[in-house]
């Protein structure tokens, strides 16, 4: 009986002891490492904003070859999500979600680990010399029973080394991306009068646009063939209206035509429309 109440003893002051660490140690977590990224806000904001993209650049989202992702939501900006699982116990399965997306600016998520509780991650991107500078940093609250353990672990350097070899991808990838400066030149000119085989659709970024773009007109010819219709120039897109989103991304609404050489038919989706011969801006 002694020695039973000996260990309970022992066992009570660990206890004890271990409970007075968990008092004293830290109850909050930062960790942030910034780099230098000679593009432009817009371009490396981009980048973040929209998750898939992370598959091209970021040292967590490659650990795993075998990683499974799902994603949900938009496909850039606030409420985007990145849900995943691995057997890798570096990775684990989890999620990450866009609360917060500012143009060009700054990018927070919320960060879910199974069994870890929710921290908060961003993105802070400013201009300076030599282009942008990108700052990302983590916040997390310590749950009580593990603050003892924290007093032992260095998390700013061991999450430190995963922050930079990811700002490290984000820079190379970003920076082969190069400029996307462009020059414009208007003058005046006139648009001839056309028939066209026209189908209107919409798109929430550059990247489906291009997409459907290519669609519609395989669709156009598709129908051309059948009217025994000939392409009587290039394939023309009209544009109505661009509206800018909440979460700094853009919707088109927009025509796809294609002008041939007699008049032809409206069928399903496709409309025949002419336009008259008029003064344009090229």
């Amino acid at each position: 009986m002694k020695i039973l109440k000996g260990i309970g003893i022992v066992v009570v002051l660990l206890l004890a002891v271990y409970l007075i660490l968990c008092i004293c140690g830290p109850s909050k977590m930062h960790v942030e490492r910034s780099v230098v990224i000679n593009q432009k806000a817009e371009v490396v904001f981009n980048e973040i904003n929209t998750l898939k993209q992370w598959k091209l650049w970021s040292y967590w989202d490659n650990i795993d070859p075998n990683m499974q992702s799902t994603y949900e939501g938009p496909e850039s900006g606030v409420g985007a999500v990145h849900k995943w699982t691995s057997e890798n116990d570096s990775v684990g399965n989890g999620s990450l979600t866009i609360k917060t997306s500012t143009p060009n600016s700054l990018i927070e998520c919320d960060l879910a680990f199974e069994g870890m509780g929710t921290s908060t991650s961003g993105w802070a991107i400013t201009d300076t010399a030599g282009g942008v500078k990108v700052t990302v940093y983590m916040d997390g609250e310590t749950p009580f029973m593990f603050r003892a353990m924290m007093m032992f672990m260095n998390m700013d350097e061991m999450l430190g080394k995963d922050f930079e070899a990811t700002l490290a991808g984000l820079k190379k990838h970003t920076e082969s991306l190069g400029s996307s400066d462009v020059e414009y030149v208007m003058e005046e000119t006139k648009s001839p009068a056309l028939k066209l085989l026209m189908i209107a659709d919409s798109a929430m970024n550059v990247t489906e646009l291009g997409e459907k773009l290519g669609a519609l007109y395989g669709e156009i010819l598709a129908e051309m063939a059948k009217q025994n219709l000939t392409e009587a120039s290039a394939p023309v897109g009209i544009y109505d209206k661009v509206e800018y989103m909440a979460d700094g991304s853009m919707k088109f609404w927009f025509k796809a035509g294609i002008p041939v050489d007699k008049e032809g038919k409206s069928a399903g989706r496709i409309t025949y429309w002419e336009s008259t011969a008029a003064n344009a801006i090229k």
